[in-house]
């Protein structure tokens, strides 16, 4: 029988290669950065499930940092993109 921890993180691996299709074959930059957003979002998922299952809090802390770091890089291209600066 499978768990649903496996369950789980097989459709969340299943959910990662489209965005590394679109990470690397992405016709604009836009895209390539929606793909990472994406696929930052299910890693952080990921960890989320893992923590869960495991009954420790110290993967939730890294999937807090790892979504904050995401969320401002996402911020940061989104604005350099649209002004050719960053200040």
């Amino acid at each position: 029988m499978i768990s649903m921890f496996t369950f789980a993180i097989t459709f969340m691996v299943l959910a990662i290669v489209p965005c590394i299709y679109r990470i690397i074959k992405g016709p604009t930059i836009p895209d390539r950065v929606v793909a990472l957003d994406a696929m930052t979002v299910v890693i952080v998922v990921m960890l989320a499930i893992y923590s869960f299952d495991r009954g420790s809090a110290f993967f939730m802390d890294v999937a807090l940092v790892l979504s904050i770091i995401a969320f401002v890089g996402t911020v940061t291209i989104a604005k350099y993109l649209d002004e050719g600066v960053v200040l």
